[in-house]
């Protein structure tokens, strides 16, 4: 699938083109995360997103050297935003995450790509394409796209520790498979820490998530769980926002929420497989 997109031909788009150049002969620039997991699933590519072996610095040096606009504001969690003819790359530095607060970790950099992959979230996120086509993959998240698989990279309880927001990923990703499979043990987990995400995650993020989620084909796999055997039965997580949200008169997130709701209704088919 990737060789029939853009990451694989690259040299045709003018800003990707100008930028990857920038890099290619000073460091390793890599594509990775949702772009190329996205590319191999046959879907429409959102945003691009870069991992690269130098830190910020140097990659703002990069991008001042080649006249390439750059935005600073993730600098502290070792990213920088290329700006090329209004659009946005994000491209971070290979890292590793030190101590985490449940939401933003501490970092230190790192010249390892299987290190930066340890911190990402799930197996289908963690797969790197170099610029000249080959796939760095080192949890076989091409597996878990085969099988329509959502996985977590280590323990499902420390990861989501570390970073509350991935229960919210983990709803979310059902929702890109017709037919999602998931590990029945990880599913209680990302259950029982929903609530917490109160404490640890802003709404406005959240919200992020579910206008991610409104992407989805498949968005009723989402939303709507439905699970005997887990006491899930009838739970419905947009409902539990909504309470969560009228209480705390979060406007622009019951609007998004509507809007999870109607597309929900549209999409009226509901597949799972749990193992």
């Amino acid at each position: 699938m990737i060789k029939q997109t853009l990451l694989n031909y690259w040299q045709n788009d003018n800003n990707l083109s100008k930028l990857i150049k920038s890099f290619k002969k000073k460091v390793e620039i890599r594509f990775v995360g949702g772009c190329v997991r996205d590319a191999l699933l046959g879907r429409p590519i959102q945003d691009i997103d870069f991992a690269v072996s130098c830190e910020p610095q140097e990659t703002i040096k990069i991008l001042f050297d080649n006249d390439i606009d750059y935005l600073e504001y993730g600098l502290d969690f070792g990213t920088v935003t290329a700006v090329i003819n209004e659009k946005n790359y994000e491209i971070t530095s290979l890292r590793k995450d030190i101590t985490t607060d449940g939401r933003f970790p501490k970092i230190e950099f790192t010249n390892n790509w299987q290190e930066d992959a340890l911190r990402r979230d799930f197996k289908i996120n963690s797969i790197y394409l170099s610029v000249d086509g080959e796939i760095f993959d080192p949890f076989d998240g091409m597996n878990d796209i085969k099988n329509n698989k959502i996985s977590f990279i280590g323990e499902a309880n420390a990861r989501i520790e570390e970073d509350y927001l991935r229960v919210m990923r983990f709803y979310r990703f059902l929702g890109i498979f017709q037919n999602p499979h998931f590990n029945s043990n990880e599913f209680k987990i990302v259950d029982e820490n929903f609530i917490k995400m109160k404490d640890y995650v802003s709404k406005n993020r959240i919200k992020k998530e579910l206008l991610k989620m409104l992407t989805n084909e498949f968005i009723k796999n989402s939303t709507i769980l439905d699970y005997v055997d887990f006491n899930l039965k009838n739970k419905k997580i947009l409902e539990e926002l909504e309470s969560w949200w009228i209480k705390e008169k979060f406007n622009d997130g019951l609007i998004i929420l509507n809007k999870c709701k109607i597309k929900t209704n549209e999409n009226n088919k509901k597949f799972y497989s749990i193992n």
